[in-house]
């Protein structure tokens, strides 16, 4: 049986499906995450190898037609050597290929026409494709030098102005009773102590803190609502200049845990990008990012997306059928 492997790296977790020729996903697993610029060759190769145990004994099989990875480690296509890296003695198929999680993910898109996919996790980018079918990116510098929009730059943002307003030089918070509970510190002094590293290690317990800053925001903390609104605007800017002179009705999809956990930033994102065309197309994908992955791979064997092999992805995505 021809067996086809989709896997979506994103920087806190890794998705990976199994599915046949027609379709019909054998398996999901989920693991740690295999961004190794995070957590290290060693660590995600390890995380690689328990995704993979875990498929191999449901399949049955220990090949692949063609295997597809999306990485949030990446900005651009692996090369060989690069791949091999990370899955040499763990993956074997006849094809693989690996590229940043946002190309994997734009394969969800199925439809023709300019479009672009924003991406907003721990880390943020954008992609575009124009109707020349040509690829352009933005962002995903990491949070050290870019980051806009993401989860790890609102919690930072977010716990900045806990301590400004901890030391009485911005108004009351509830970012701040929130930060101390959520990191289980008696008071900032303690917190800088504990998050001594948070562009390393830490990032990805610092990025799950903007989902305390989202629940301020609904419950009418002005501090948390400015945050989101002025992240949510800085990803759409990186967003419109991608696609400047691309229809006014092109879809803009977007995808992360930011995005599909959170309306509000979603709202604000669209608002901001209404400001170029009230025409966009704003909306969460259809797919999850690793069906994106097995769509490559089916395009790598040359399989079109039929009405029965997307209705076999549409069961698996829960959708009545």
């Amino acid at each position: 049986m021809a067996l086809y492997l989709g896997i979506d790296g994103g920087g806190v977790r890794t998705t990976a499906v199994a599915a046949n020729e027609k379709g019909k996903i054998l398996i999901k697993v989920l693991g740690g995450t295999i961004d190794y610029n995070a957590v290290g060759m060693a660590t995600a190769a390890k995380n690689l190898k328990y995704i993979m145990s875990e498929v191999y004994a449901k399949t049955k099989e220990t090949s692949f037609k063609c295997a597809c990875i999306g990485s949030s480690a990446l900005t651009s296509r692996a090369t060989s050597a690069e791949t091999q890296a990370l899955v040499g003695g763990i993956i074997d198929a006849e094809k693989i290929v690996m590229d940043s999680s946002i190309v994997m993910a734009m394969e969800c898109m199925t439809g023709t026409g300019p479009c672009a996919l924003v991406i907003s996790g721990v880390d943020s980018m954008v992609a575009a494709r124009n109707e020349k079918n040509k690829l352009s990116r933005a962002g995903g510098w990491g949070p050290f030098f870019g980051g806009e929009g993401s989860g790890f730059v609102i919690a930072m943002e977010a716990i900045r102005y806990a301590i400004r307003s901890f030391e009485g030089s911005e108004p009351k918070t509830d970012l701040l009773p929130d930060m101390l509970e959520f990191f289980d510190a008696y008071s900032p002094v303690e917190l800088a102590a504990k998050l001594d590293d948070p562009y390393g290690a830490q990032k990805n317990k610092i990025s799950s803190f903007a989902s305390r800053v989202f629940s301020c925001a609904s419950a009418g903390d002005e501090a948390a609502k400015e945050i989101i609104a002025k992240q949510a605007k800085l990803l759409a800017g990186t967003t419109k200049n991608l696609i400047k002179g691309y229809p006014d009705n092109a879809v803009i999809g977007l995808w992360g845990g930011v995005f599909v956990n959170n309306r509000r930033f979603r709202n604000e994102f669209s608002k901001a990008m209404f400001e170029q065309s009230t025409e966009y197309r704003v909306e969460v994908l259809n797919y999850p990012a690793e069906c994106g992955s097995l769509f490559a791979a089916y395009k790598m064997d040359n399989i079109p997306l039929t009405d029965e092999l997307m209705k076999n992805i549409d069961i698996y995505r829960g959708v009545r059928v």
